[in-house]
């Protein structure tokens, strides 16, 4: 099998001194990041869920030499996988190591500077309130700002390496996609072809994976329900919504098939929505607002005249978002978010609605280029045929 792309260590590096221009032009000292995505992208380690008994931390100062904090049962990973020399450990499980983060801002000069973390948006901590309370007076009079802006504008515009990883994901899903939909059949569960689309995932990917399934009249709004143990049925409309990860990076889009012979309502349907969904495509321009694609799509969906029963889109406040080491990132394909597009970005385009015959939601992920875009989720759009 292909090796799996990787992102080069040297590119760790470059994200570090990219991070220190923002740093300078914000006026921060250093950037404080915990466990989880950005705590992955800046020093390697293959991304951490969320550790409240064993939090991560790196330091990444505006000058010396990175840290990175680990609890003793992490630290042989931390120095195997991460560029990072300046490994520290602690031992107490569930509490912050403060001092020895604070005896590191002292040797950097960082005491009573102002330091950013992830404290605004989209933007979690893996420790409680009480925690950070405690942190922060460990710092004394140091400043902690919020620096969600400087780490969304490094991560929503991704290298080639980057796309390299998201090209490959989405290349899996849609293998996936096809091996799952020539294997089921009339009479299976739903909750088979889920298996069976897991599977597909897990033997292909190794990483981790995103899967919803809905089918059958009476279920066609119910885009995030779990799978059920109901028979397929002919005429049903199978719609799968799937991802998963190479080196961290998400692939995120839709397919659906057809029990048998799609109806004509099924099939004017999949190709109304599938349209809007490549004038969409068209859209995602270098400079173009995130919000007016938002606003086309919800009016070539008012246009449509489908007999919708809801707005798979509407539901979820969006017509897509970004994509990358979080499985939704910004921007937001949304009224509300007027991000203009910039060449790399890494986005889902969704609109979808819900009808009783159908979900009507073909998903696409793209890479905004400097004249265009490139998808990267080549796969049928027309409905798979399922057999009887």
């Amino acid at each position: 099998m292909k090796p799996l792309p990787a992102i080069p260590q040297e590119e760790y590096q470059q994200r570090f001194e990219r991070a220190r221009a923002l740093m300078r032009e914000k006026g921060l000292r250093a950037l404080l990041v915990g466990t989880g995505t950005n705590l992955a992208y800046f020093t390697g380690y293959p991304s951490p869920a969320k550790s409240v008994p064993r939090p991560f931390f790196a330091l990444l100062p505006l000058e010396g030499d990175p840290v990175f904090f680990v609890h003793s049962g992490r630290r042989y990973e931390a120095e195997r996988f991460s560029w990072i020399r300046d490994v520290r450990d602690y031992k107490e499980l569930s509490r912050v190591p403060a001092e020895l983060i604070r005896e590191a801002f002292g040797e950097r000069g960082l005491l009573g500077r102002k330091v950013g973390m992830e404290l605004g948006f989209e933007q979690s901590l893996d420790f409680s309130i009480l925690e950070f309370e405690r942190l922060k007076s460990a710092f004394g009079d140091t400043s902690l700002a919020d620096a969600s802006d400087i780490l969304w504008r490094l991560r929503w515009v991704k290298s080639e390496n980057e796309i390299a990883c998201l090209r490959r994901a989405c290349w899996l899903t849609a293998e996936a996609y096809r091996a799952t939909f020539a294997s089921v059949r009339e009479g299976m569960l739903e909750s088979a072809v889920y298996q069976t689309m897991k599977r597909h995932l897990e033997e292909a990917a190794g990483g981790d994976i995103f899967l919803v399934i809905t089918s059958g009249e009476g279920n066609y709004d119910l885009a995030t329900k779990p799978p059920e143990d109901r028979p397929l049925r002919r005429g049903d409309l199978v719609w799968l919504d799937a991802g998963c990860t190479v080196s961290g990076y998400w692939s995120d889009f839709s397919r659906g098939g057809i029990v048998g012979e799609p109806s004509p309502e099924q099939e004017h349907a999949q190709e109304i929505v599938h349209a809007i969904t490549m004038q969409a495509v068209a859209m995602a321009r270098p400079g173009v607002a995130a919000s007016s694609i938002a606003r086309f799509c919800e009016r070539k969906l008012d246009e449509a005249c489908l007999p919708i029963t809801s707005r798979i889109s509407g539901l979820a406040g969006r017509v897509g978002h970004g994509v990358g080491l979080d499985i939704t990132e910004p921007p937001h394909l949304g009224e509300h978010d007027d991000t203009p597009l910039e060449p790399g970005m890494s986005l889902t385009l969704e609109p979808g609605v819900a009808t009783r015959y159908g979900t009507f939601h073909i998903e696409e992920n793209v890479v905004v280029r400097e004249d265009g875009c490139e998808i990267l989720s080549e796969c049928p759009r027309t409905l798979f045929r399922i057999a009887g």
